[in-house]
């Protein structure tokens, strides 16, 4: 659990004062956590999956799964507003999935050079 609380802390670019800003804690409660030294309460550890949008299973260790219920709402949004354009993927061939890569990369690029 310790080390899941720093990565994604560290994934955030968030500082332990920070994070316990966020959540109603203390730098040194957020310290003593991530060093293993004691196990957050119950609240605090909902008050951490809730800021980073995980499960507290997540947080705990016991998943390999990120999502909690808003992060699964909106990843079904954007599954929905795209499920065109991954059936007709789907459908194509190695060779053509390759090309469309290829185009996809390109017009990114184009896109970032401001075209």
């Amino acid at each position: 659990m310790n080390t899941r609380i720093r990565e994604l802390r560290e994934q955030y670019g968030l500082g332990q004062e920070a994070l316990a800003n966020f959540v109603g804690s203390s730098q040194q409660t957020i310290s003593r956590i991530e060093n293993g030294k004691c196990t957050p309460p119950v609240d605090l550890m909902v008050n951490i999956a809730k800021h980073f949008k995980v499960t507290v299973d997540y947080i705990l260790c016991l998943s390999e799964t990120k999502r909690n219920l808003d992060g699964q709402l909106k990843i079904n949004q954007e599954i929905d507003e795209f499920y065109d354009i991954v059936s007709i993927y789907k459908e194509l061939n190695d060779s053509n999935r390759k090309t469309i890569m290829v185009l996809l990369n390109r017009l990114r690029e184009v896109q970032k050079e401001g075209g």
